[in-house]
């Protein structure tokens, strides 16, 4: 029987030094897919400092949430050299295929963010949809690549 992860145990398995605040994030991230309101005070506690200050590192990095990812999470890559092979007509086509606009129609269905680099910029535009990555994604594309994780 393995033990139920909580805060209270990755807090536990660190250290509560400063150089260890992003660790603890990252990993109750992965564990819960996001850092809860009550897990920051926990976390600022632990680390002896205060919860703006734990926030602010949580809100610095884009692969770290504070609310639970939606089922179906689209990141297309934006960075200058996905752009130069047309990741703006790639999210246009993304918003009109799903009726949603990009880091702003967030929903526990559906979020589509706009992300910086993903180190493929030779395969671009890059589009990661829960976890599986597109290269060289066009716009008359995305419908193909969507349509599985919509269907019912």
């Amino acid at each position: 029987m393995t033990d139920k992860p909580t805060i209270q145990k990755i807090l536990l398995s660190f250290d509560p030094e400063a150089k260890n605040i992003l660790p603890v994030l990252k990993k109750t991230n992965q564990v819960f897919g996001s850092v809860s309101q009550e897990d920051i005070y926990k976390i600022a506690q632990y680390f002896s400092l205060s919860p703006a200050r734990v926030f602010s590192t949580l809100s610095f990095f884009e692969d770290l949430r504070f609310t639970p990812p939606s089922s179906v999470q689209i990141k297309l890559c934006m960075s200058a050299p996905c752009e130069l092979h047309g990741a703006s007509k790639v999210m246009q086509e993304i918003e009109n295929f799903l009726g949603a606009k990009a880091d702003r129609d967030k929903t526990t269905k559906l979020e589509i963010l706009s992300s910086s680099c993903q180190g493929r910029c030779q395969r671009g535009p890059v589009m990661i949809v829960n976890e599986n990555v597109y290269e060289e994604v066009k716009p008359e594309t995305v419908d193909d690549i969507l349509k599985p994780y919509f269907a019912r």
